[in-house]
């Protein structure tokens, strides 16, 4: 099973268990029977939040992974960068567990789970995650401009190709866990330890469906019957060694066939010349080449510079 897959459905059946898990435990009169209830029920709450989130992170930074290529240094500073927001979230939320106060009865007769007290640094838990999550949106950016994917309206998923699939999936996902973020970050700085757990649930649910539609749109992009096509111009004679003139352009259209067995793709390979001094329809010759029965072990297209 690959390693997307483990983490669809860890985000998927595990953030929904625990957003119905969390609810019914919030609102159960039995959890706000005593205050020991309430405070083992608050400071469990949130790691297993925290481990949705960053199964979504994994899931953005494997796409952009494959964005760049599966370049080494992308993988370190994705990982390190990584790290750190995980050891940092960790300490601030660990210091807020071990401070807070909390209550079965923070008015009369209204019996319910809230935080009473909470220490300043668990109002900034969500910082890290916003630093990295930039990280991540300037390296998904960076690949969307570069190959001018901004061409269209950056609120839509597009699915025209892969790389398009991963741009917008990972704006996306950016876009919308930020404002979700700022918001926790606003909410618990701004208004204090009472309403801790109004934004929470808005943001994991967020988090649930952006994972998963991330996942299952890279997933349909892949798979269409007739191949993946990813267009891309590169001056030919540089890869080929073709003597032509500096106003020469060249098109390469990739047909990726990515239902063969065991992560091997037939590719078939034609080549456009076209000069931009003339009419396209008249002045374009077409080089075919076809490998007999080429293979490519890559389990993702490479789109030729």
């Amino acid at each position: 099973m690959r390693f997307s897959n483990i983490l669809y459905i860890i985000v998927r059946f595990g953030g929904g268990a625990l957003i119905f898990l969390s609810a019914s435990a919030f609102m159960s009169k039995h959890t706000s029977k005593e205050v020991c209830f309430c405070s083992l029920f608050l400071n469990i709450q949130g790691w297993p939040s925290f481990c949705i989130l960053w199964a979504v992170q994994l899931i953005l930074q494997l796409r952009v992974y494959a964005l760049y290529r599966r370049s080494l240094a992308v993988l370190i500073a994705m990982a390190v960068g990584f790290t750190i927001e995980v050891i940092v979230m960790s300490i601030f939320l660990g210091i807020g567990m071990a401070e807070n106060t909390n209550t079965n009865k923070p008015m009369p007769n209204i019996r319910i789970c809230a935080v009473t007290h909470a220490p300043p640094v668990l109002a900034y838990v969500w910082l890290p995650d916003i630093v990295f999550g930039t990280f991540l949106f300037v390296l998904a950016g960076r690949i969307g401009f570069k190959r001018g994917r901004f061409g269209f309206n950056i609120f839509r998923m597009e699915r025209k190709d892969l790389v398009d699939a991963l741009v917008y999936g990972n704006l996306h996902y950016f876009l919308c866990i930020l404002v979700a973020n700022v918001v926790n970050t606003g909410i618990w700085q701004g208004l204090g330890f009472s309403w801790f757990e109004a934004p929470e649930g808005f943001a994991a649910v967020i988090e649930i469906i952006l994972g998963c539609r991330m996942v299952l749109d890279l997933n349909s992009a892949v798979s269409d019957s007739d191949g993946l096509r990813l267009l891309d111009s590169f001056p030919l004679r540089d890869s080929f060694g073709v003597r032509e003139g500096p106003s020469t352009l060249y098109s390469a259209i990739s047909t990726y066939d990515l239902e063969t067995p065991q992560g091997q793709h037939r590719l078939t390979q034609e080549i456009e010349l076209v000069s931009p001094t003339s009419p396209r329809s008249g002045e374009s010759s077409r080089v075919l080449i076809e490998g007999a029965n080429e293979l490519c072990s890559s389990p993702l297209p490479t789109v030729v510079h």
